[in-house]
C-alpha cells in the first residue's frame, strides 16, 4: 500500500500543526516565567474581569467565587479591564490593601485584598499542574502521530490532543495577559467536537452509518461555533455571559461522557477481540482521567468548593495514556493479564482483611478478659490461617476471576506438560495434528483450527485438518512458499496477528494479501512452526468461542505447542520417509527377483538362440541335397509305372521339406542379435542403476561394493540396454566368483588408446573383484560360446558382451590371477558423437 501524495499532505499539515503546538506551549510556559516577581491583586481574572483562579491563603481570598464574581472597581476607581486594575496593584507597594468592589449575581460588595508578588511557587501551584497536563497531551499525540502518522484515528487523537493542549497550557495566558485569550476559549468549546470525531473511528469504526455520522458531527459543530460566538458576542455583558459560561462547562461535561458511553457500548457489543480489549482500556482512562476530573470540576463549579482547578488536570492524563496505548500497542493481550491479576490479588487482600477483622471480632468478644485481640493467640492464629488457608483461598479466588469475569479456565501448567509428553510419544503425523488442535480446542476453545505442513514433493504447504472440523470453504487448499503470508512468517519469526497487519506499518505493502489470507481462513493469528531455522509448518487460529482476545497465556503455550510440534513433526516425517524406503526396498528385492528369474531365461534363450543357429545351419544342407533328388525323381518317373503312386510320396517329401525350411528360417531369425540403437548415454547414470539391481545379491553373498564414478566423463553413443545387459553380465559372474563374499570396485574414468593413427579418448570401465580369479589356460576361452566352469551356466554370457562392445567399436580386457580376483576393463569410444541417433555401428 504504496504512501500517495494526498498522505504526504496530510503529514506535512500535521507535522506543521505539531510544530505550532511546540512553540504555543513554549511561549506560555516563557509568559508565565517572565510574570514571576511581578506584583498582582491576589487573584486572576478573565478579560472581562471575571474572577477566575485565587491565590491560596490571600487575605480575604474566600470571600470571592470563581466564575461568578466580576471586579467592577478597585479603591474607588471604575475598571473596564485587566490592563486598568495591573496599572493601579503595579504602583502599589507589595502588602497594600487595596478594596475592590465586586458584582455577584445583580448585587454589589466590597472586599479588601493586600497586594500580593507573584511567585514561582504560586505559578506551580495554581498554572502548574494544568499547563503541565496541556503539554503532556501534546507529546502523547506526537508520539502517536509520530509512530502512526498514516491511520486515521493517529491523526484524529492528535486533534483531540492538540485542542486540549491548547486549552490547557494556554489557561495562564487567558487569566493574566489575555493575549490568546478568545484561541483558547476557541479550544475548549470546539474539544468535544474533535471527540466526537474520534469517538466515530476508534476503539472500532463506529456501526452508525455514515450520514447519520455527519448529522452528529454538524449537531456539535454548530452547537459548539454557537456557544463559541454567543460568548464572544457577549464577553463584556457579565449577566449574560455567566449563563453561557455555564452553559458550555455543561455542554462540555456531556460532550465527555459521550465517549465512554460509546467505549462502553463498543466493549458489550464489539465488532472484534481488538475492538473490545481497545474499548476496555479506553473505558478505564475515561473513568479514572476523564469523567471523575471532569464530575469534581463540576461539583468545584456548582458548589462553589475553594479547591484549585488545575488539581482536577492531575488524572486527567490517565485518558489520553489509555487511547494510546490502545492505538501504539495493538496487541492488548497483556491488559487482561493485568486486571486478572489486579481483581484476584484485590479481593484476596480484601478477603484477608475482611478475615482478619472478624478474627479481631471474634478475639475481643470471646477473650476480652484475656486481653482481646492483643492476646499472644490472636497472632498464632492469624498466622496459622495466613499459612494454611491463603494459598488454596487463592487459588478459589483465582477460578473465580477466570469463569466469572475471563470465561476461561484451563491450567497452564497441565496443559504444557500435557503438549511435550503427547508431542514426545506420537510419531503419526496424523495422530500429532489432531493432537495439536485437540489441545487448542480444549484450552482457548478457538475455531477454527487448522495445521499446514510443508511438503517437500510439492513445494508447497498443506493443510491438515481433524476429522468432523468445520473448516471454511477455500480454506483447507496448499499454500505455495511464495506467498505473502509465508514470507512474512520466515521473515518475522513470530505468530502474525491480524491485528498485526491492520496496525502495523512493517506490514503496509503486503497488507491487502495478507488480510485475504486471514478472511480466507476467518482467521485471528498464525503460528509459525520452525525447526532449525526453518519454517516446517504453521497453526491457523480463528477467533475464540468467548468473542475474547487472545492473552499472553495463550500466546505462550502456543509457542510452547509450537516448538513441541517442530520435532515431533520432523520426527514423524523422518519415521514415514523410514517407513517409505523399506516398502521400496521391499519392492525393489521383488523386482530384482523377477529381473533374475528374467536373466536366467535370457541367458538360456541366448544359448538355445546359437543352439539353434547351429542346428539349423547342420540341417538345412541336408534337406538341399534332399529336395535336389526329389525332384530329378518327379522328373524321370512321369512315364514309368506306378508314377501316380511315387508322385503322391514324393509331393509328401516336398511338403515336410518345405515344413522343415520355414522352421529354420524361424529359428534363424530367432537366433539373429539385434544390432544397437545409439543414443546419447551418461555411462555413470547407467552403472548406478546396475548397482540398485544387485544390492540384493550383493548383501546375500556379502559381497562389498565400492563406487568411484569420475563425474568429469563425457556422454558417448551407445545402445543403453545392451551396455546395462553387459555390466549386469560382468557384476553377476564376479559375485558368483566370490562364494564366501569379498569386495568389488567399480571405477570409470577418461583414458586414451595408443591403437590407430592418432590417440583416442576413451571412457573405461573397470569392475575389479577378489574372487577365485580365471585360471591363465581359460582366459583366452572366457569368451567363446559354450564356455563355462561353472554347473548351472550356460556359457554365453560373456560371449554376447563381447559382441556387443564389439559392435560398439570398443573392447574388453582381462586380466587375472588365480585364488586372488580378476579385472574386467570395458574400453568405448568417447568421440563417437558423430554417430546419429539409432543408426547402427558398422
Amino acid at each position: 500500500m504504496p504512501v500517495t501524495d494526498k498522505d504526504m499532505l496530510k503529514k506535512s499539515a500535521f507535522s506543521v500543526l505539531a510544530f505550532l503546538l511546540l512553540i504555543f506551549c513554549i511561549g506560555n510556559l516563557v509568559l508565565g516565567i517572565t510574570w514571576i516577581g511581578r506584583s498582582y491583586p491576589g487573584f486572576f481574572f478573565y478579560g472581562n474581569m471575571v474572577v477566575t483562579d485565587i491565590t491560596p491563603g490571600v487575605e480575604n481570598g474566600e470571600q470571592l467565587t470563581r466564575f461568578k464574581d466580576r471586579v467592577t472597581e478597585a479603591d474607588g476607581v471604575r475598571i473596564n479591564s485587566p490592563d486598568e486594575l495591573l496599572s493601579i496593584t503595579d504602583a502599589l507597594p507589595v502588602g497594600t490593601d487595596v478594596e475592590y468592589t465586586i458584582e455577584r449575581n445583580g448585587s454589589g460588595f466590597k472586599v479588601g485584598i493586600p497586594v500580593q508578588t507573584f511567585t514561582a511557587r504560586d505559578f506551580i501551584q495554581m498554572f502548574g499542574v494544568i499547563f503541565l497536563m496541556g503539554a503532556v497531551f501534546f507529546v502523547i499525540g506526537a508520539i502517536v502521530l509520530r509512530t502512526k502518522p498514516n491511520a486515521r484515528e493517529s491523526r484524529a487523537f492528535f486533534l483531540f490532543c492538540a485542542a486540549i493542549c491548547v486549552w490547557f497550557t494556554g489557561s495562564f495566558d487567558a487569566q493574566a495577559s489575555h493575549v490568546m485569550e478568545q484561541l483558547i476559549f476557541f479550544a475548549w468549546v470546539f474539544s468535544p467536537v474533535a471527540g466526537i470525531h474520534l469517538m466515530f473511528i476508534f476503539p472500532s469504526d463506529t456501526r452508525i452509518k455514515a450520514s447519520a455520522q455527519n448529522i452528529i458531527s454538524l449537531v456539535f459543530l454548530f452547537i459548539s461555533a454557537m456557544l463559541f460566538i454567543l460568548q464572544f458576542i457577549f464577553f463584556h455583558s457579565y449577566d449574560v455571559w455567566k449563563y453561557i459560561n455555564t452553559a458550555t462547562w455543561i455542554y462540555v461535561v456531556l460532550s465527555t461522557a459521550i465517549f465512554p458511553a460509546s467505549s462502553l457500548m463498543t466493549y458489550l457489543h464489539p465488532a472484534s477481540a481488538l475492538a473490545k480489549q481497545r474499548a476496555q482500556i479506553i473505558l478505564l482512562g475515561c473513568i479514572f482521567g476523564l469523567l471523575i476530573p471532569a464530575l469534581a470540576a463540576t461539583g468545584i463549579t456548582v458548589f462553589n468548593i475553594n479547591l484549585p482547578y488545575n488539581l482536577m488536570a492531575l488524572p486527567v492524563v490517565i485518558f489520553p495514556l489509555s487511547i494510546a496505548y490502545a492505538i501504539v500497542k495493538h496487541k492488548l493481550f497483556d491488559i487482561d493479564v493485568i486486571l486478572e491479576k489486579a481483581l484476584t490479588y484485590g479481593l484476596l487482600t480484601g478477603a484477608v482483611v475482611a478475615m482478619s477483622a472478624l478474627t479481631i471480632f471474634a478475639f475481643n468478644v470471646v477473650f476480652a478478659r484475656y486481653g482481646g485481640w492483643r492476646n499472644p493467640a490472636f497472632f498464632v492464629v492469624l498466622s496459622a490461617f495466613l499459612v494454611i488457608a491463603l494459598n488454596p483461598l487463592k487459588n478459589r479466588i483465582q477460578d473465580f476471576v477466570d469463569l466469572t469475569f475471563f470465561r476461561k479456565k484451563y491450567d497452564y501448567k497441565r496443559a504444557v506438560e500435557e503438549v511435550s509428553y503427547a508431542m514426545t510419544s506420537l510419531l503419526s503425523l496424523d495422530k500429532i495434528v489432531d493432537k495439536i488442535i485437540s489441545i487448542i480446542e480444549s484450552t482457548m476453545f478457538a475455531s477454527p483450527v487448522l495445521v499446514y505442513i510443508y511438503n517437500q514433493d510439492t513445494g508447497a504447504y498443506e493443510a491438515y485438518v481433524k476429522d468432523g472440523s468445520d473448516v471454511p470453504a477455500g480454506a483447507a487448499g496448499p499454500i505455495g512458499e511464495d506467498g505473502a503470508l509465508v514470507r512474512e512468517l520466515n521473515q518475522q519469526k513470530k505468530e502474525l496477528f491480524r491485528e498485526d497487519i491492520i496496525s502495523d506499518d512493517r506490514y503496509k505493502h503486503d497488507s491487502e494479501e495478507l488480510l485475504d489470507e486471514f478472511d480466507r481462513f476467518t482467521a485471528s493469528l498464525f503460528v509459525p512452526v520452525f525447526f532449525k531455522r526453518q519454517l516446517i509448518g504453521f497453526i491457523v487460529l480463528g477467533d475464540k468461542k468467548s468473542r475474547l482476545s487472545y492473552t499472553s497465556r495463550d500466546v505462550n503455550l502456543l509457542r510452547v505447542l509450537a516448538n513441541q510440534s517442530a520435532i515431533a513433526i520432523e520426527n514423524a516425517l523422518a519415521f514415514k520417509l523410514v517407513e517409505d524406503y523399506a516398502k521400496k526396498l521391499e519392492r525393489t528385492n521383488v523386482e530384482l527377483k523377477d529381473m533374475q528369474t528374467q536373466l536366467v531365461h535370457a541367458e538360456k534363450m541366448s544359448a538355445i538362440g546359437q543352439l539353434a543357429a547351429g542346428v539349423a545351419h547342420e540341417i538345412r544342407n541336408p534337406l538341399n541335397i534332399i529336395e535336389g533328388a526329389r525332384y530329378y525323381l518327379s522328373t524321370y518317373m512321369v512315364n514309368e509305372e506306378n508314377s501316380e503312386t511315387v508322385g503322391e510320396y514324393l509331393d509328401y517329401i516336398k511338403q515336410e521339406i518345405d515344413r522343415t525350411n520355414r522352421l529354420i528360417d524361424s529359428l534363424l531369425k530367432f537366433s539373429k542379435a539385434e544390432p544397437p540403437y545409439f543414443e546419447k548415454v551418461d555411462i555413470n547414470s547407467i552403472l548406478e542403476n546396475v548397482v540398485i539391481l544387485v544390492r540384493k545379491q550383493l548383501s546375500d553373498s556379502d559381497v562389498k561394493l565400492s563406487t568411484k564414478l569420475d563425474p568429469g566423463i563425457p556422454l558417448i553413443m551407445a545402445d543403453p540396454n545392451q551396455l546395462w545387459q553387459v555390466f549386469i553380465n560382468i557384476i553377476l559372474n564376479a559375485i558368483q566368483a566370490m562364494p564366501k563374499g569379498g569386495c568389488l570396485a567399480i571405477e570409470t574414468s577418461l583414458g586414451y588408446s595408443d591403437s590407430g593413427p592418432a590417440p583416442a579418448r576413451n571412457v573405461c570401465i573397470s569392475f575389479e573383484d577378489t574372487g577365485v580369479g580365471i585360471a591363465k589356460d581359460d582366459i583366452s576361452r572366457i569368451f567363446d560360446p559354450f564356455f563355462t566352469k561353472k554347473d548351472m551356466g550356460t556359457g554365453l554370457g560373456l560371449s554376447i558382451a563381447y559382441k556387443i562392445i564389439e559392435k560398439h567399436s570398443g573392447r574388453i580386457i582381462v586380466s587375472s590371477e588365480k585364488d586372488k580376483g580378476t579385472i574386467f576393463t570395458i574400453e568405448l569410444p568417447a568421440n563417437n558423437l558423430n554417430i546419429k541417433v539409432g543408426e547402427a555401428n558398422g
